[in-house]
């Protein structure tokens, strides 16, 4: 059941994009857009749908009640999309023998968002623990309140929670469901059965303008279950990887003090994470030694070399380490050491 509301909400565009401002009305049957350039940004908020009487006495073993609402619809180009009321169709399933855990649920329920989104060719998204919290805060409140709705008692919103949390975004989405499924395991089916049966979830949860999300469950006192998905576009912030390769040996080389030192060639490697969009790409490496378990020293910085060759001097021991940069400033962990005595 999808019902739907008066919508106000603003634009944020990126860098190089006008800032636009729209008001939309929804209602089953009849859609009105504000006009608009092709290419632009826009959120979509639905009204409060309290959860009706007769639904909070169904609490036999099996029973069953799902709400689901649409909570906004972000357009990175083209026209401006028509969102309808959808129909929910969802039939019973097993119950599981043994109940999941509330993390695990959640953690269930992100990777049937991303495998969903992988059956149509789609990167996964990264979850963002922020735009996580932010949906704990929601879904809290929802079942706070015993109401399904994209805005809380106090009035705010989720564009209210990321922006006041600092958050950069350029287009954001939410999607919303409750049900009273008696089992974690069922609860997170249906939900994902449901958001995946309507054609405006699905939209959300599988457009190519995103590139991370958080999800948060909440369980009312009662204990019915609310479900809230965050989907944002941002600037990369997922540092990239690096690691060291096995380290080659040379020959014995005579130093200056006539001492005897084994050549070694350093390598590594590293590479940016992929995001769904917008990912910032490798820059460079950070490159570091470490002597008889001394202090470690840089010999690389900001280096876009992958190889190093240096001395050993006999009856010592060296260990190197690398880091990687990427583009927008992300910097990641030292990798594990690789290390070579002589």
């Amino acid at each position: 059941m999808v019902r739907w509301g008066h919508l106000d909400r603003w634009i944020v565009p990126q860098p190089g994009q006008d800032r636009r401002h729209f008001d939309i009305v929804v209602r089953i049957g009849t859609t009105k857009t504000g006009g608009g350039a092709a290419s632009y940004h826009c959120t979509l908020r639905c009204i409060r749908i309290p959860r009706p009487a007769h639904f909070r006495a169904a609490r036999a073993p099996l029973a069953f009640a799902f709400v689901i609402a649409l909570g906004a619809v972000v357009v990175p180009a083209g026209p401006a999309v028509r969102p309808a009321a959808a129909t929910i169709r969802t039939t019973m399933t097993t119950v599981d023998a043994a109940d999941l855990s509330p993390a695990t649920a959640e953690t269930t329920l992100v990777a049937m968002i991303n495998a969903d989104r992988a059956a149509v060719g789609l990167a996964p998204l990264r979850v963002d623990a922020r735009l996580s919290a932010i949906a704990h805060e929601r879904s809290a409140s929802m079942a706070a309140a015993g109401q399904l709705s994209h805005v809380q008692p106090d009035g705010r919103t989720m564009t209210d929670l990321i922006q006041a949390a600092g958050i950069t975004w350029y287009s954001i989405g939410e999607t919303i469901g409750w049900n009273n499924y008696p089992k974690l395991g069922d609860s997170t089916r249906i939900v994902n059965q449901g958001w995946m049966g309507s054609p405006e979830h699905t939209a959300i949860i599988n457009s190519t303008a995103y590139n991370y999300f958080g999800l948060g469950l909440a369980i009312s006192p009662s204990g019915d279950r609310y479900w809230t998905a965050i989907f944002l576009r941002g600037p990369d912030l997922t540092p990239p990887w690096a690691k060291m390769g096995a380290p080659a040996t040379g020959s014995f080389v005579t130093l200056a003090s006539r001492g005897q030192a084994l050549r070694v060639t350093w390598t590594w490697s590293g590479a940016d994470r992929p995001l769904a969009a917008l990912t910032a790409g490798l820059r460079s490496f950070d490159v570091q030694r470490q002597v008889d378990g001394g202090a470690w020293v840089f010999v690389r910085t900001s280096t876009t070399s992958s190889s190093w060759s240096t001395s050993i001097p006999v009856g010592h021991r060296m260990a190197v380490r690398v880091r990687a940069r990427d583009r927008a400033g992300n910097v990641g962990n030292w990798s594990a050491p690789a290390s070579e005595s002589a």
